[in-house]
């Protein structure tokens, strides 16, 4: 039951994330967003999306790690990383395209 319990709160934090990621590639539609660095506009909303994404894959790997052991932190690091990096890559290429 913490499995499918973990997955739902992992699932919804990789939610969190990706629409914290679109709010602010939506602000900066015609600025590349640095990798490391802040972006030139962020949306406060963006920013309580990013911290409740990390809680709820935190909490939700958390209630994996007895069944799954050491993969629950490999799936924590894919769930926040992932959209983070895949979605300001394709913005930027598409910032890129357009000029």
């Amino acid at each position: 039951m913490a499995v499918i319990f973990g997955t739902i709160l992992v699932l919804a934090g990789f939610a969190c994330g990706t629409f914290g990621v679109l709010l602010v590639a939506r602000a900066n539609p015609t600025t590349p967003l640095p990798l490391f660095a802040s972006p030139p506009s962020r949306p406060r909303a963006s920013v309580l999306l990013n911290v409740g994404a990390v809680a709820l894959v935190i909490w939700g790997a958390n209630l994996m790690t007895p069944d799954i052991g050491a993969w629950a932190f490999v799936l924590l690091i894919a769930a926040v990383l992932v959209p983070f990096i895949v979605i300001r890559a394709w913005h930027n290429r598409r910032v890129a395209t357009a000029s």
